[in-house]
């Protein structure tokens, strides 16, 4: 398993946004923040509009696969729907955040 301290993986991630890689607005940095903070599971498929009828399903896999790759962060992308739908999509990150 490899370790990464939460120093440099917060240096790497002000790299990407001064790389214009990335953005400080997007759902992403949040996501990737959170991760800084010490959380493990991310379900980066998720809904947005008012009601059922009206809201579209976004999925961020490809983004947040292609930065955690930029911050060498080992992770584990897995779906756990029972009939295999694309809300059940979620990542495991398994690098050790110290």
């Amino acid at each position: 398993m490899k370790t990464l301290t939460k120093l440099s993986a917060d240096k790497k991630l002000t790299k990407l946004v001064a790389e214009k890689r990335l953005s400080k607005t997007s759902i992403i940095y949040g996501w990737i923040n959170e991760m800084i903070a010490g959380k493990k599971l991310f379900r980066p498929v998720y809904s947005q509009g008012t009601n059922w009828n009206s809201s579209s399903l976004f999925d961020r896999t490809v983004e947040v696969d292609i930065i955690l790759k930029l911050m060498g962060v080992e992770y584990l992308i897995g779906n756990d729907a029972p009939r295999g739908g694309k809300t059940g999509s979620f990542i495991k990150i398994s690098t050790k955040l110290k």
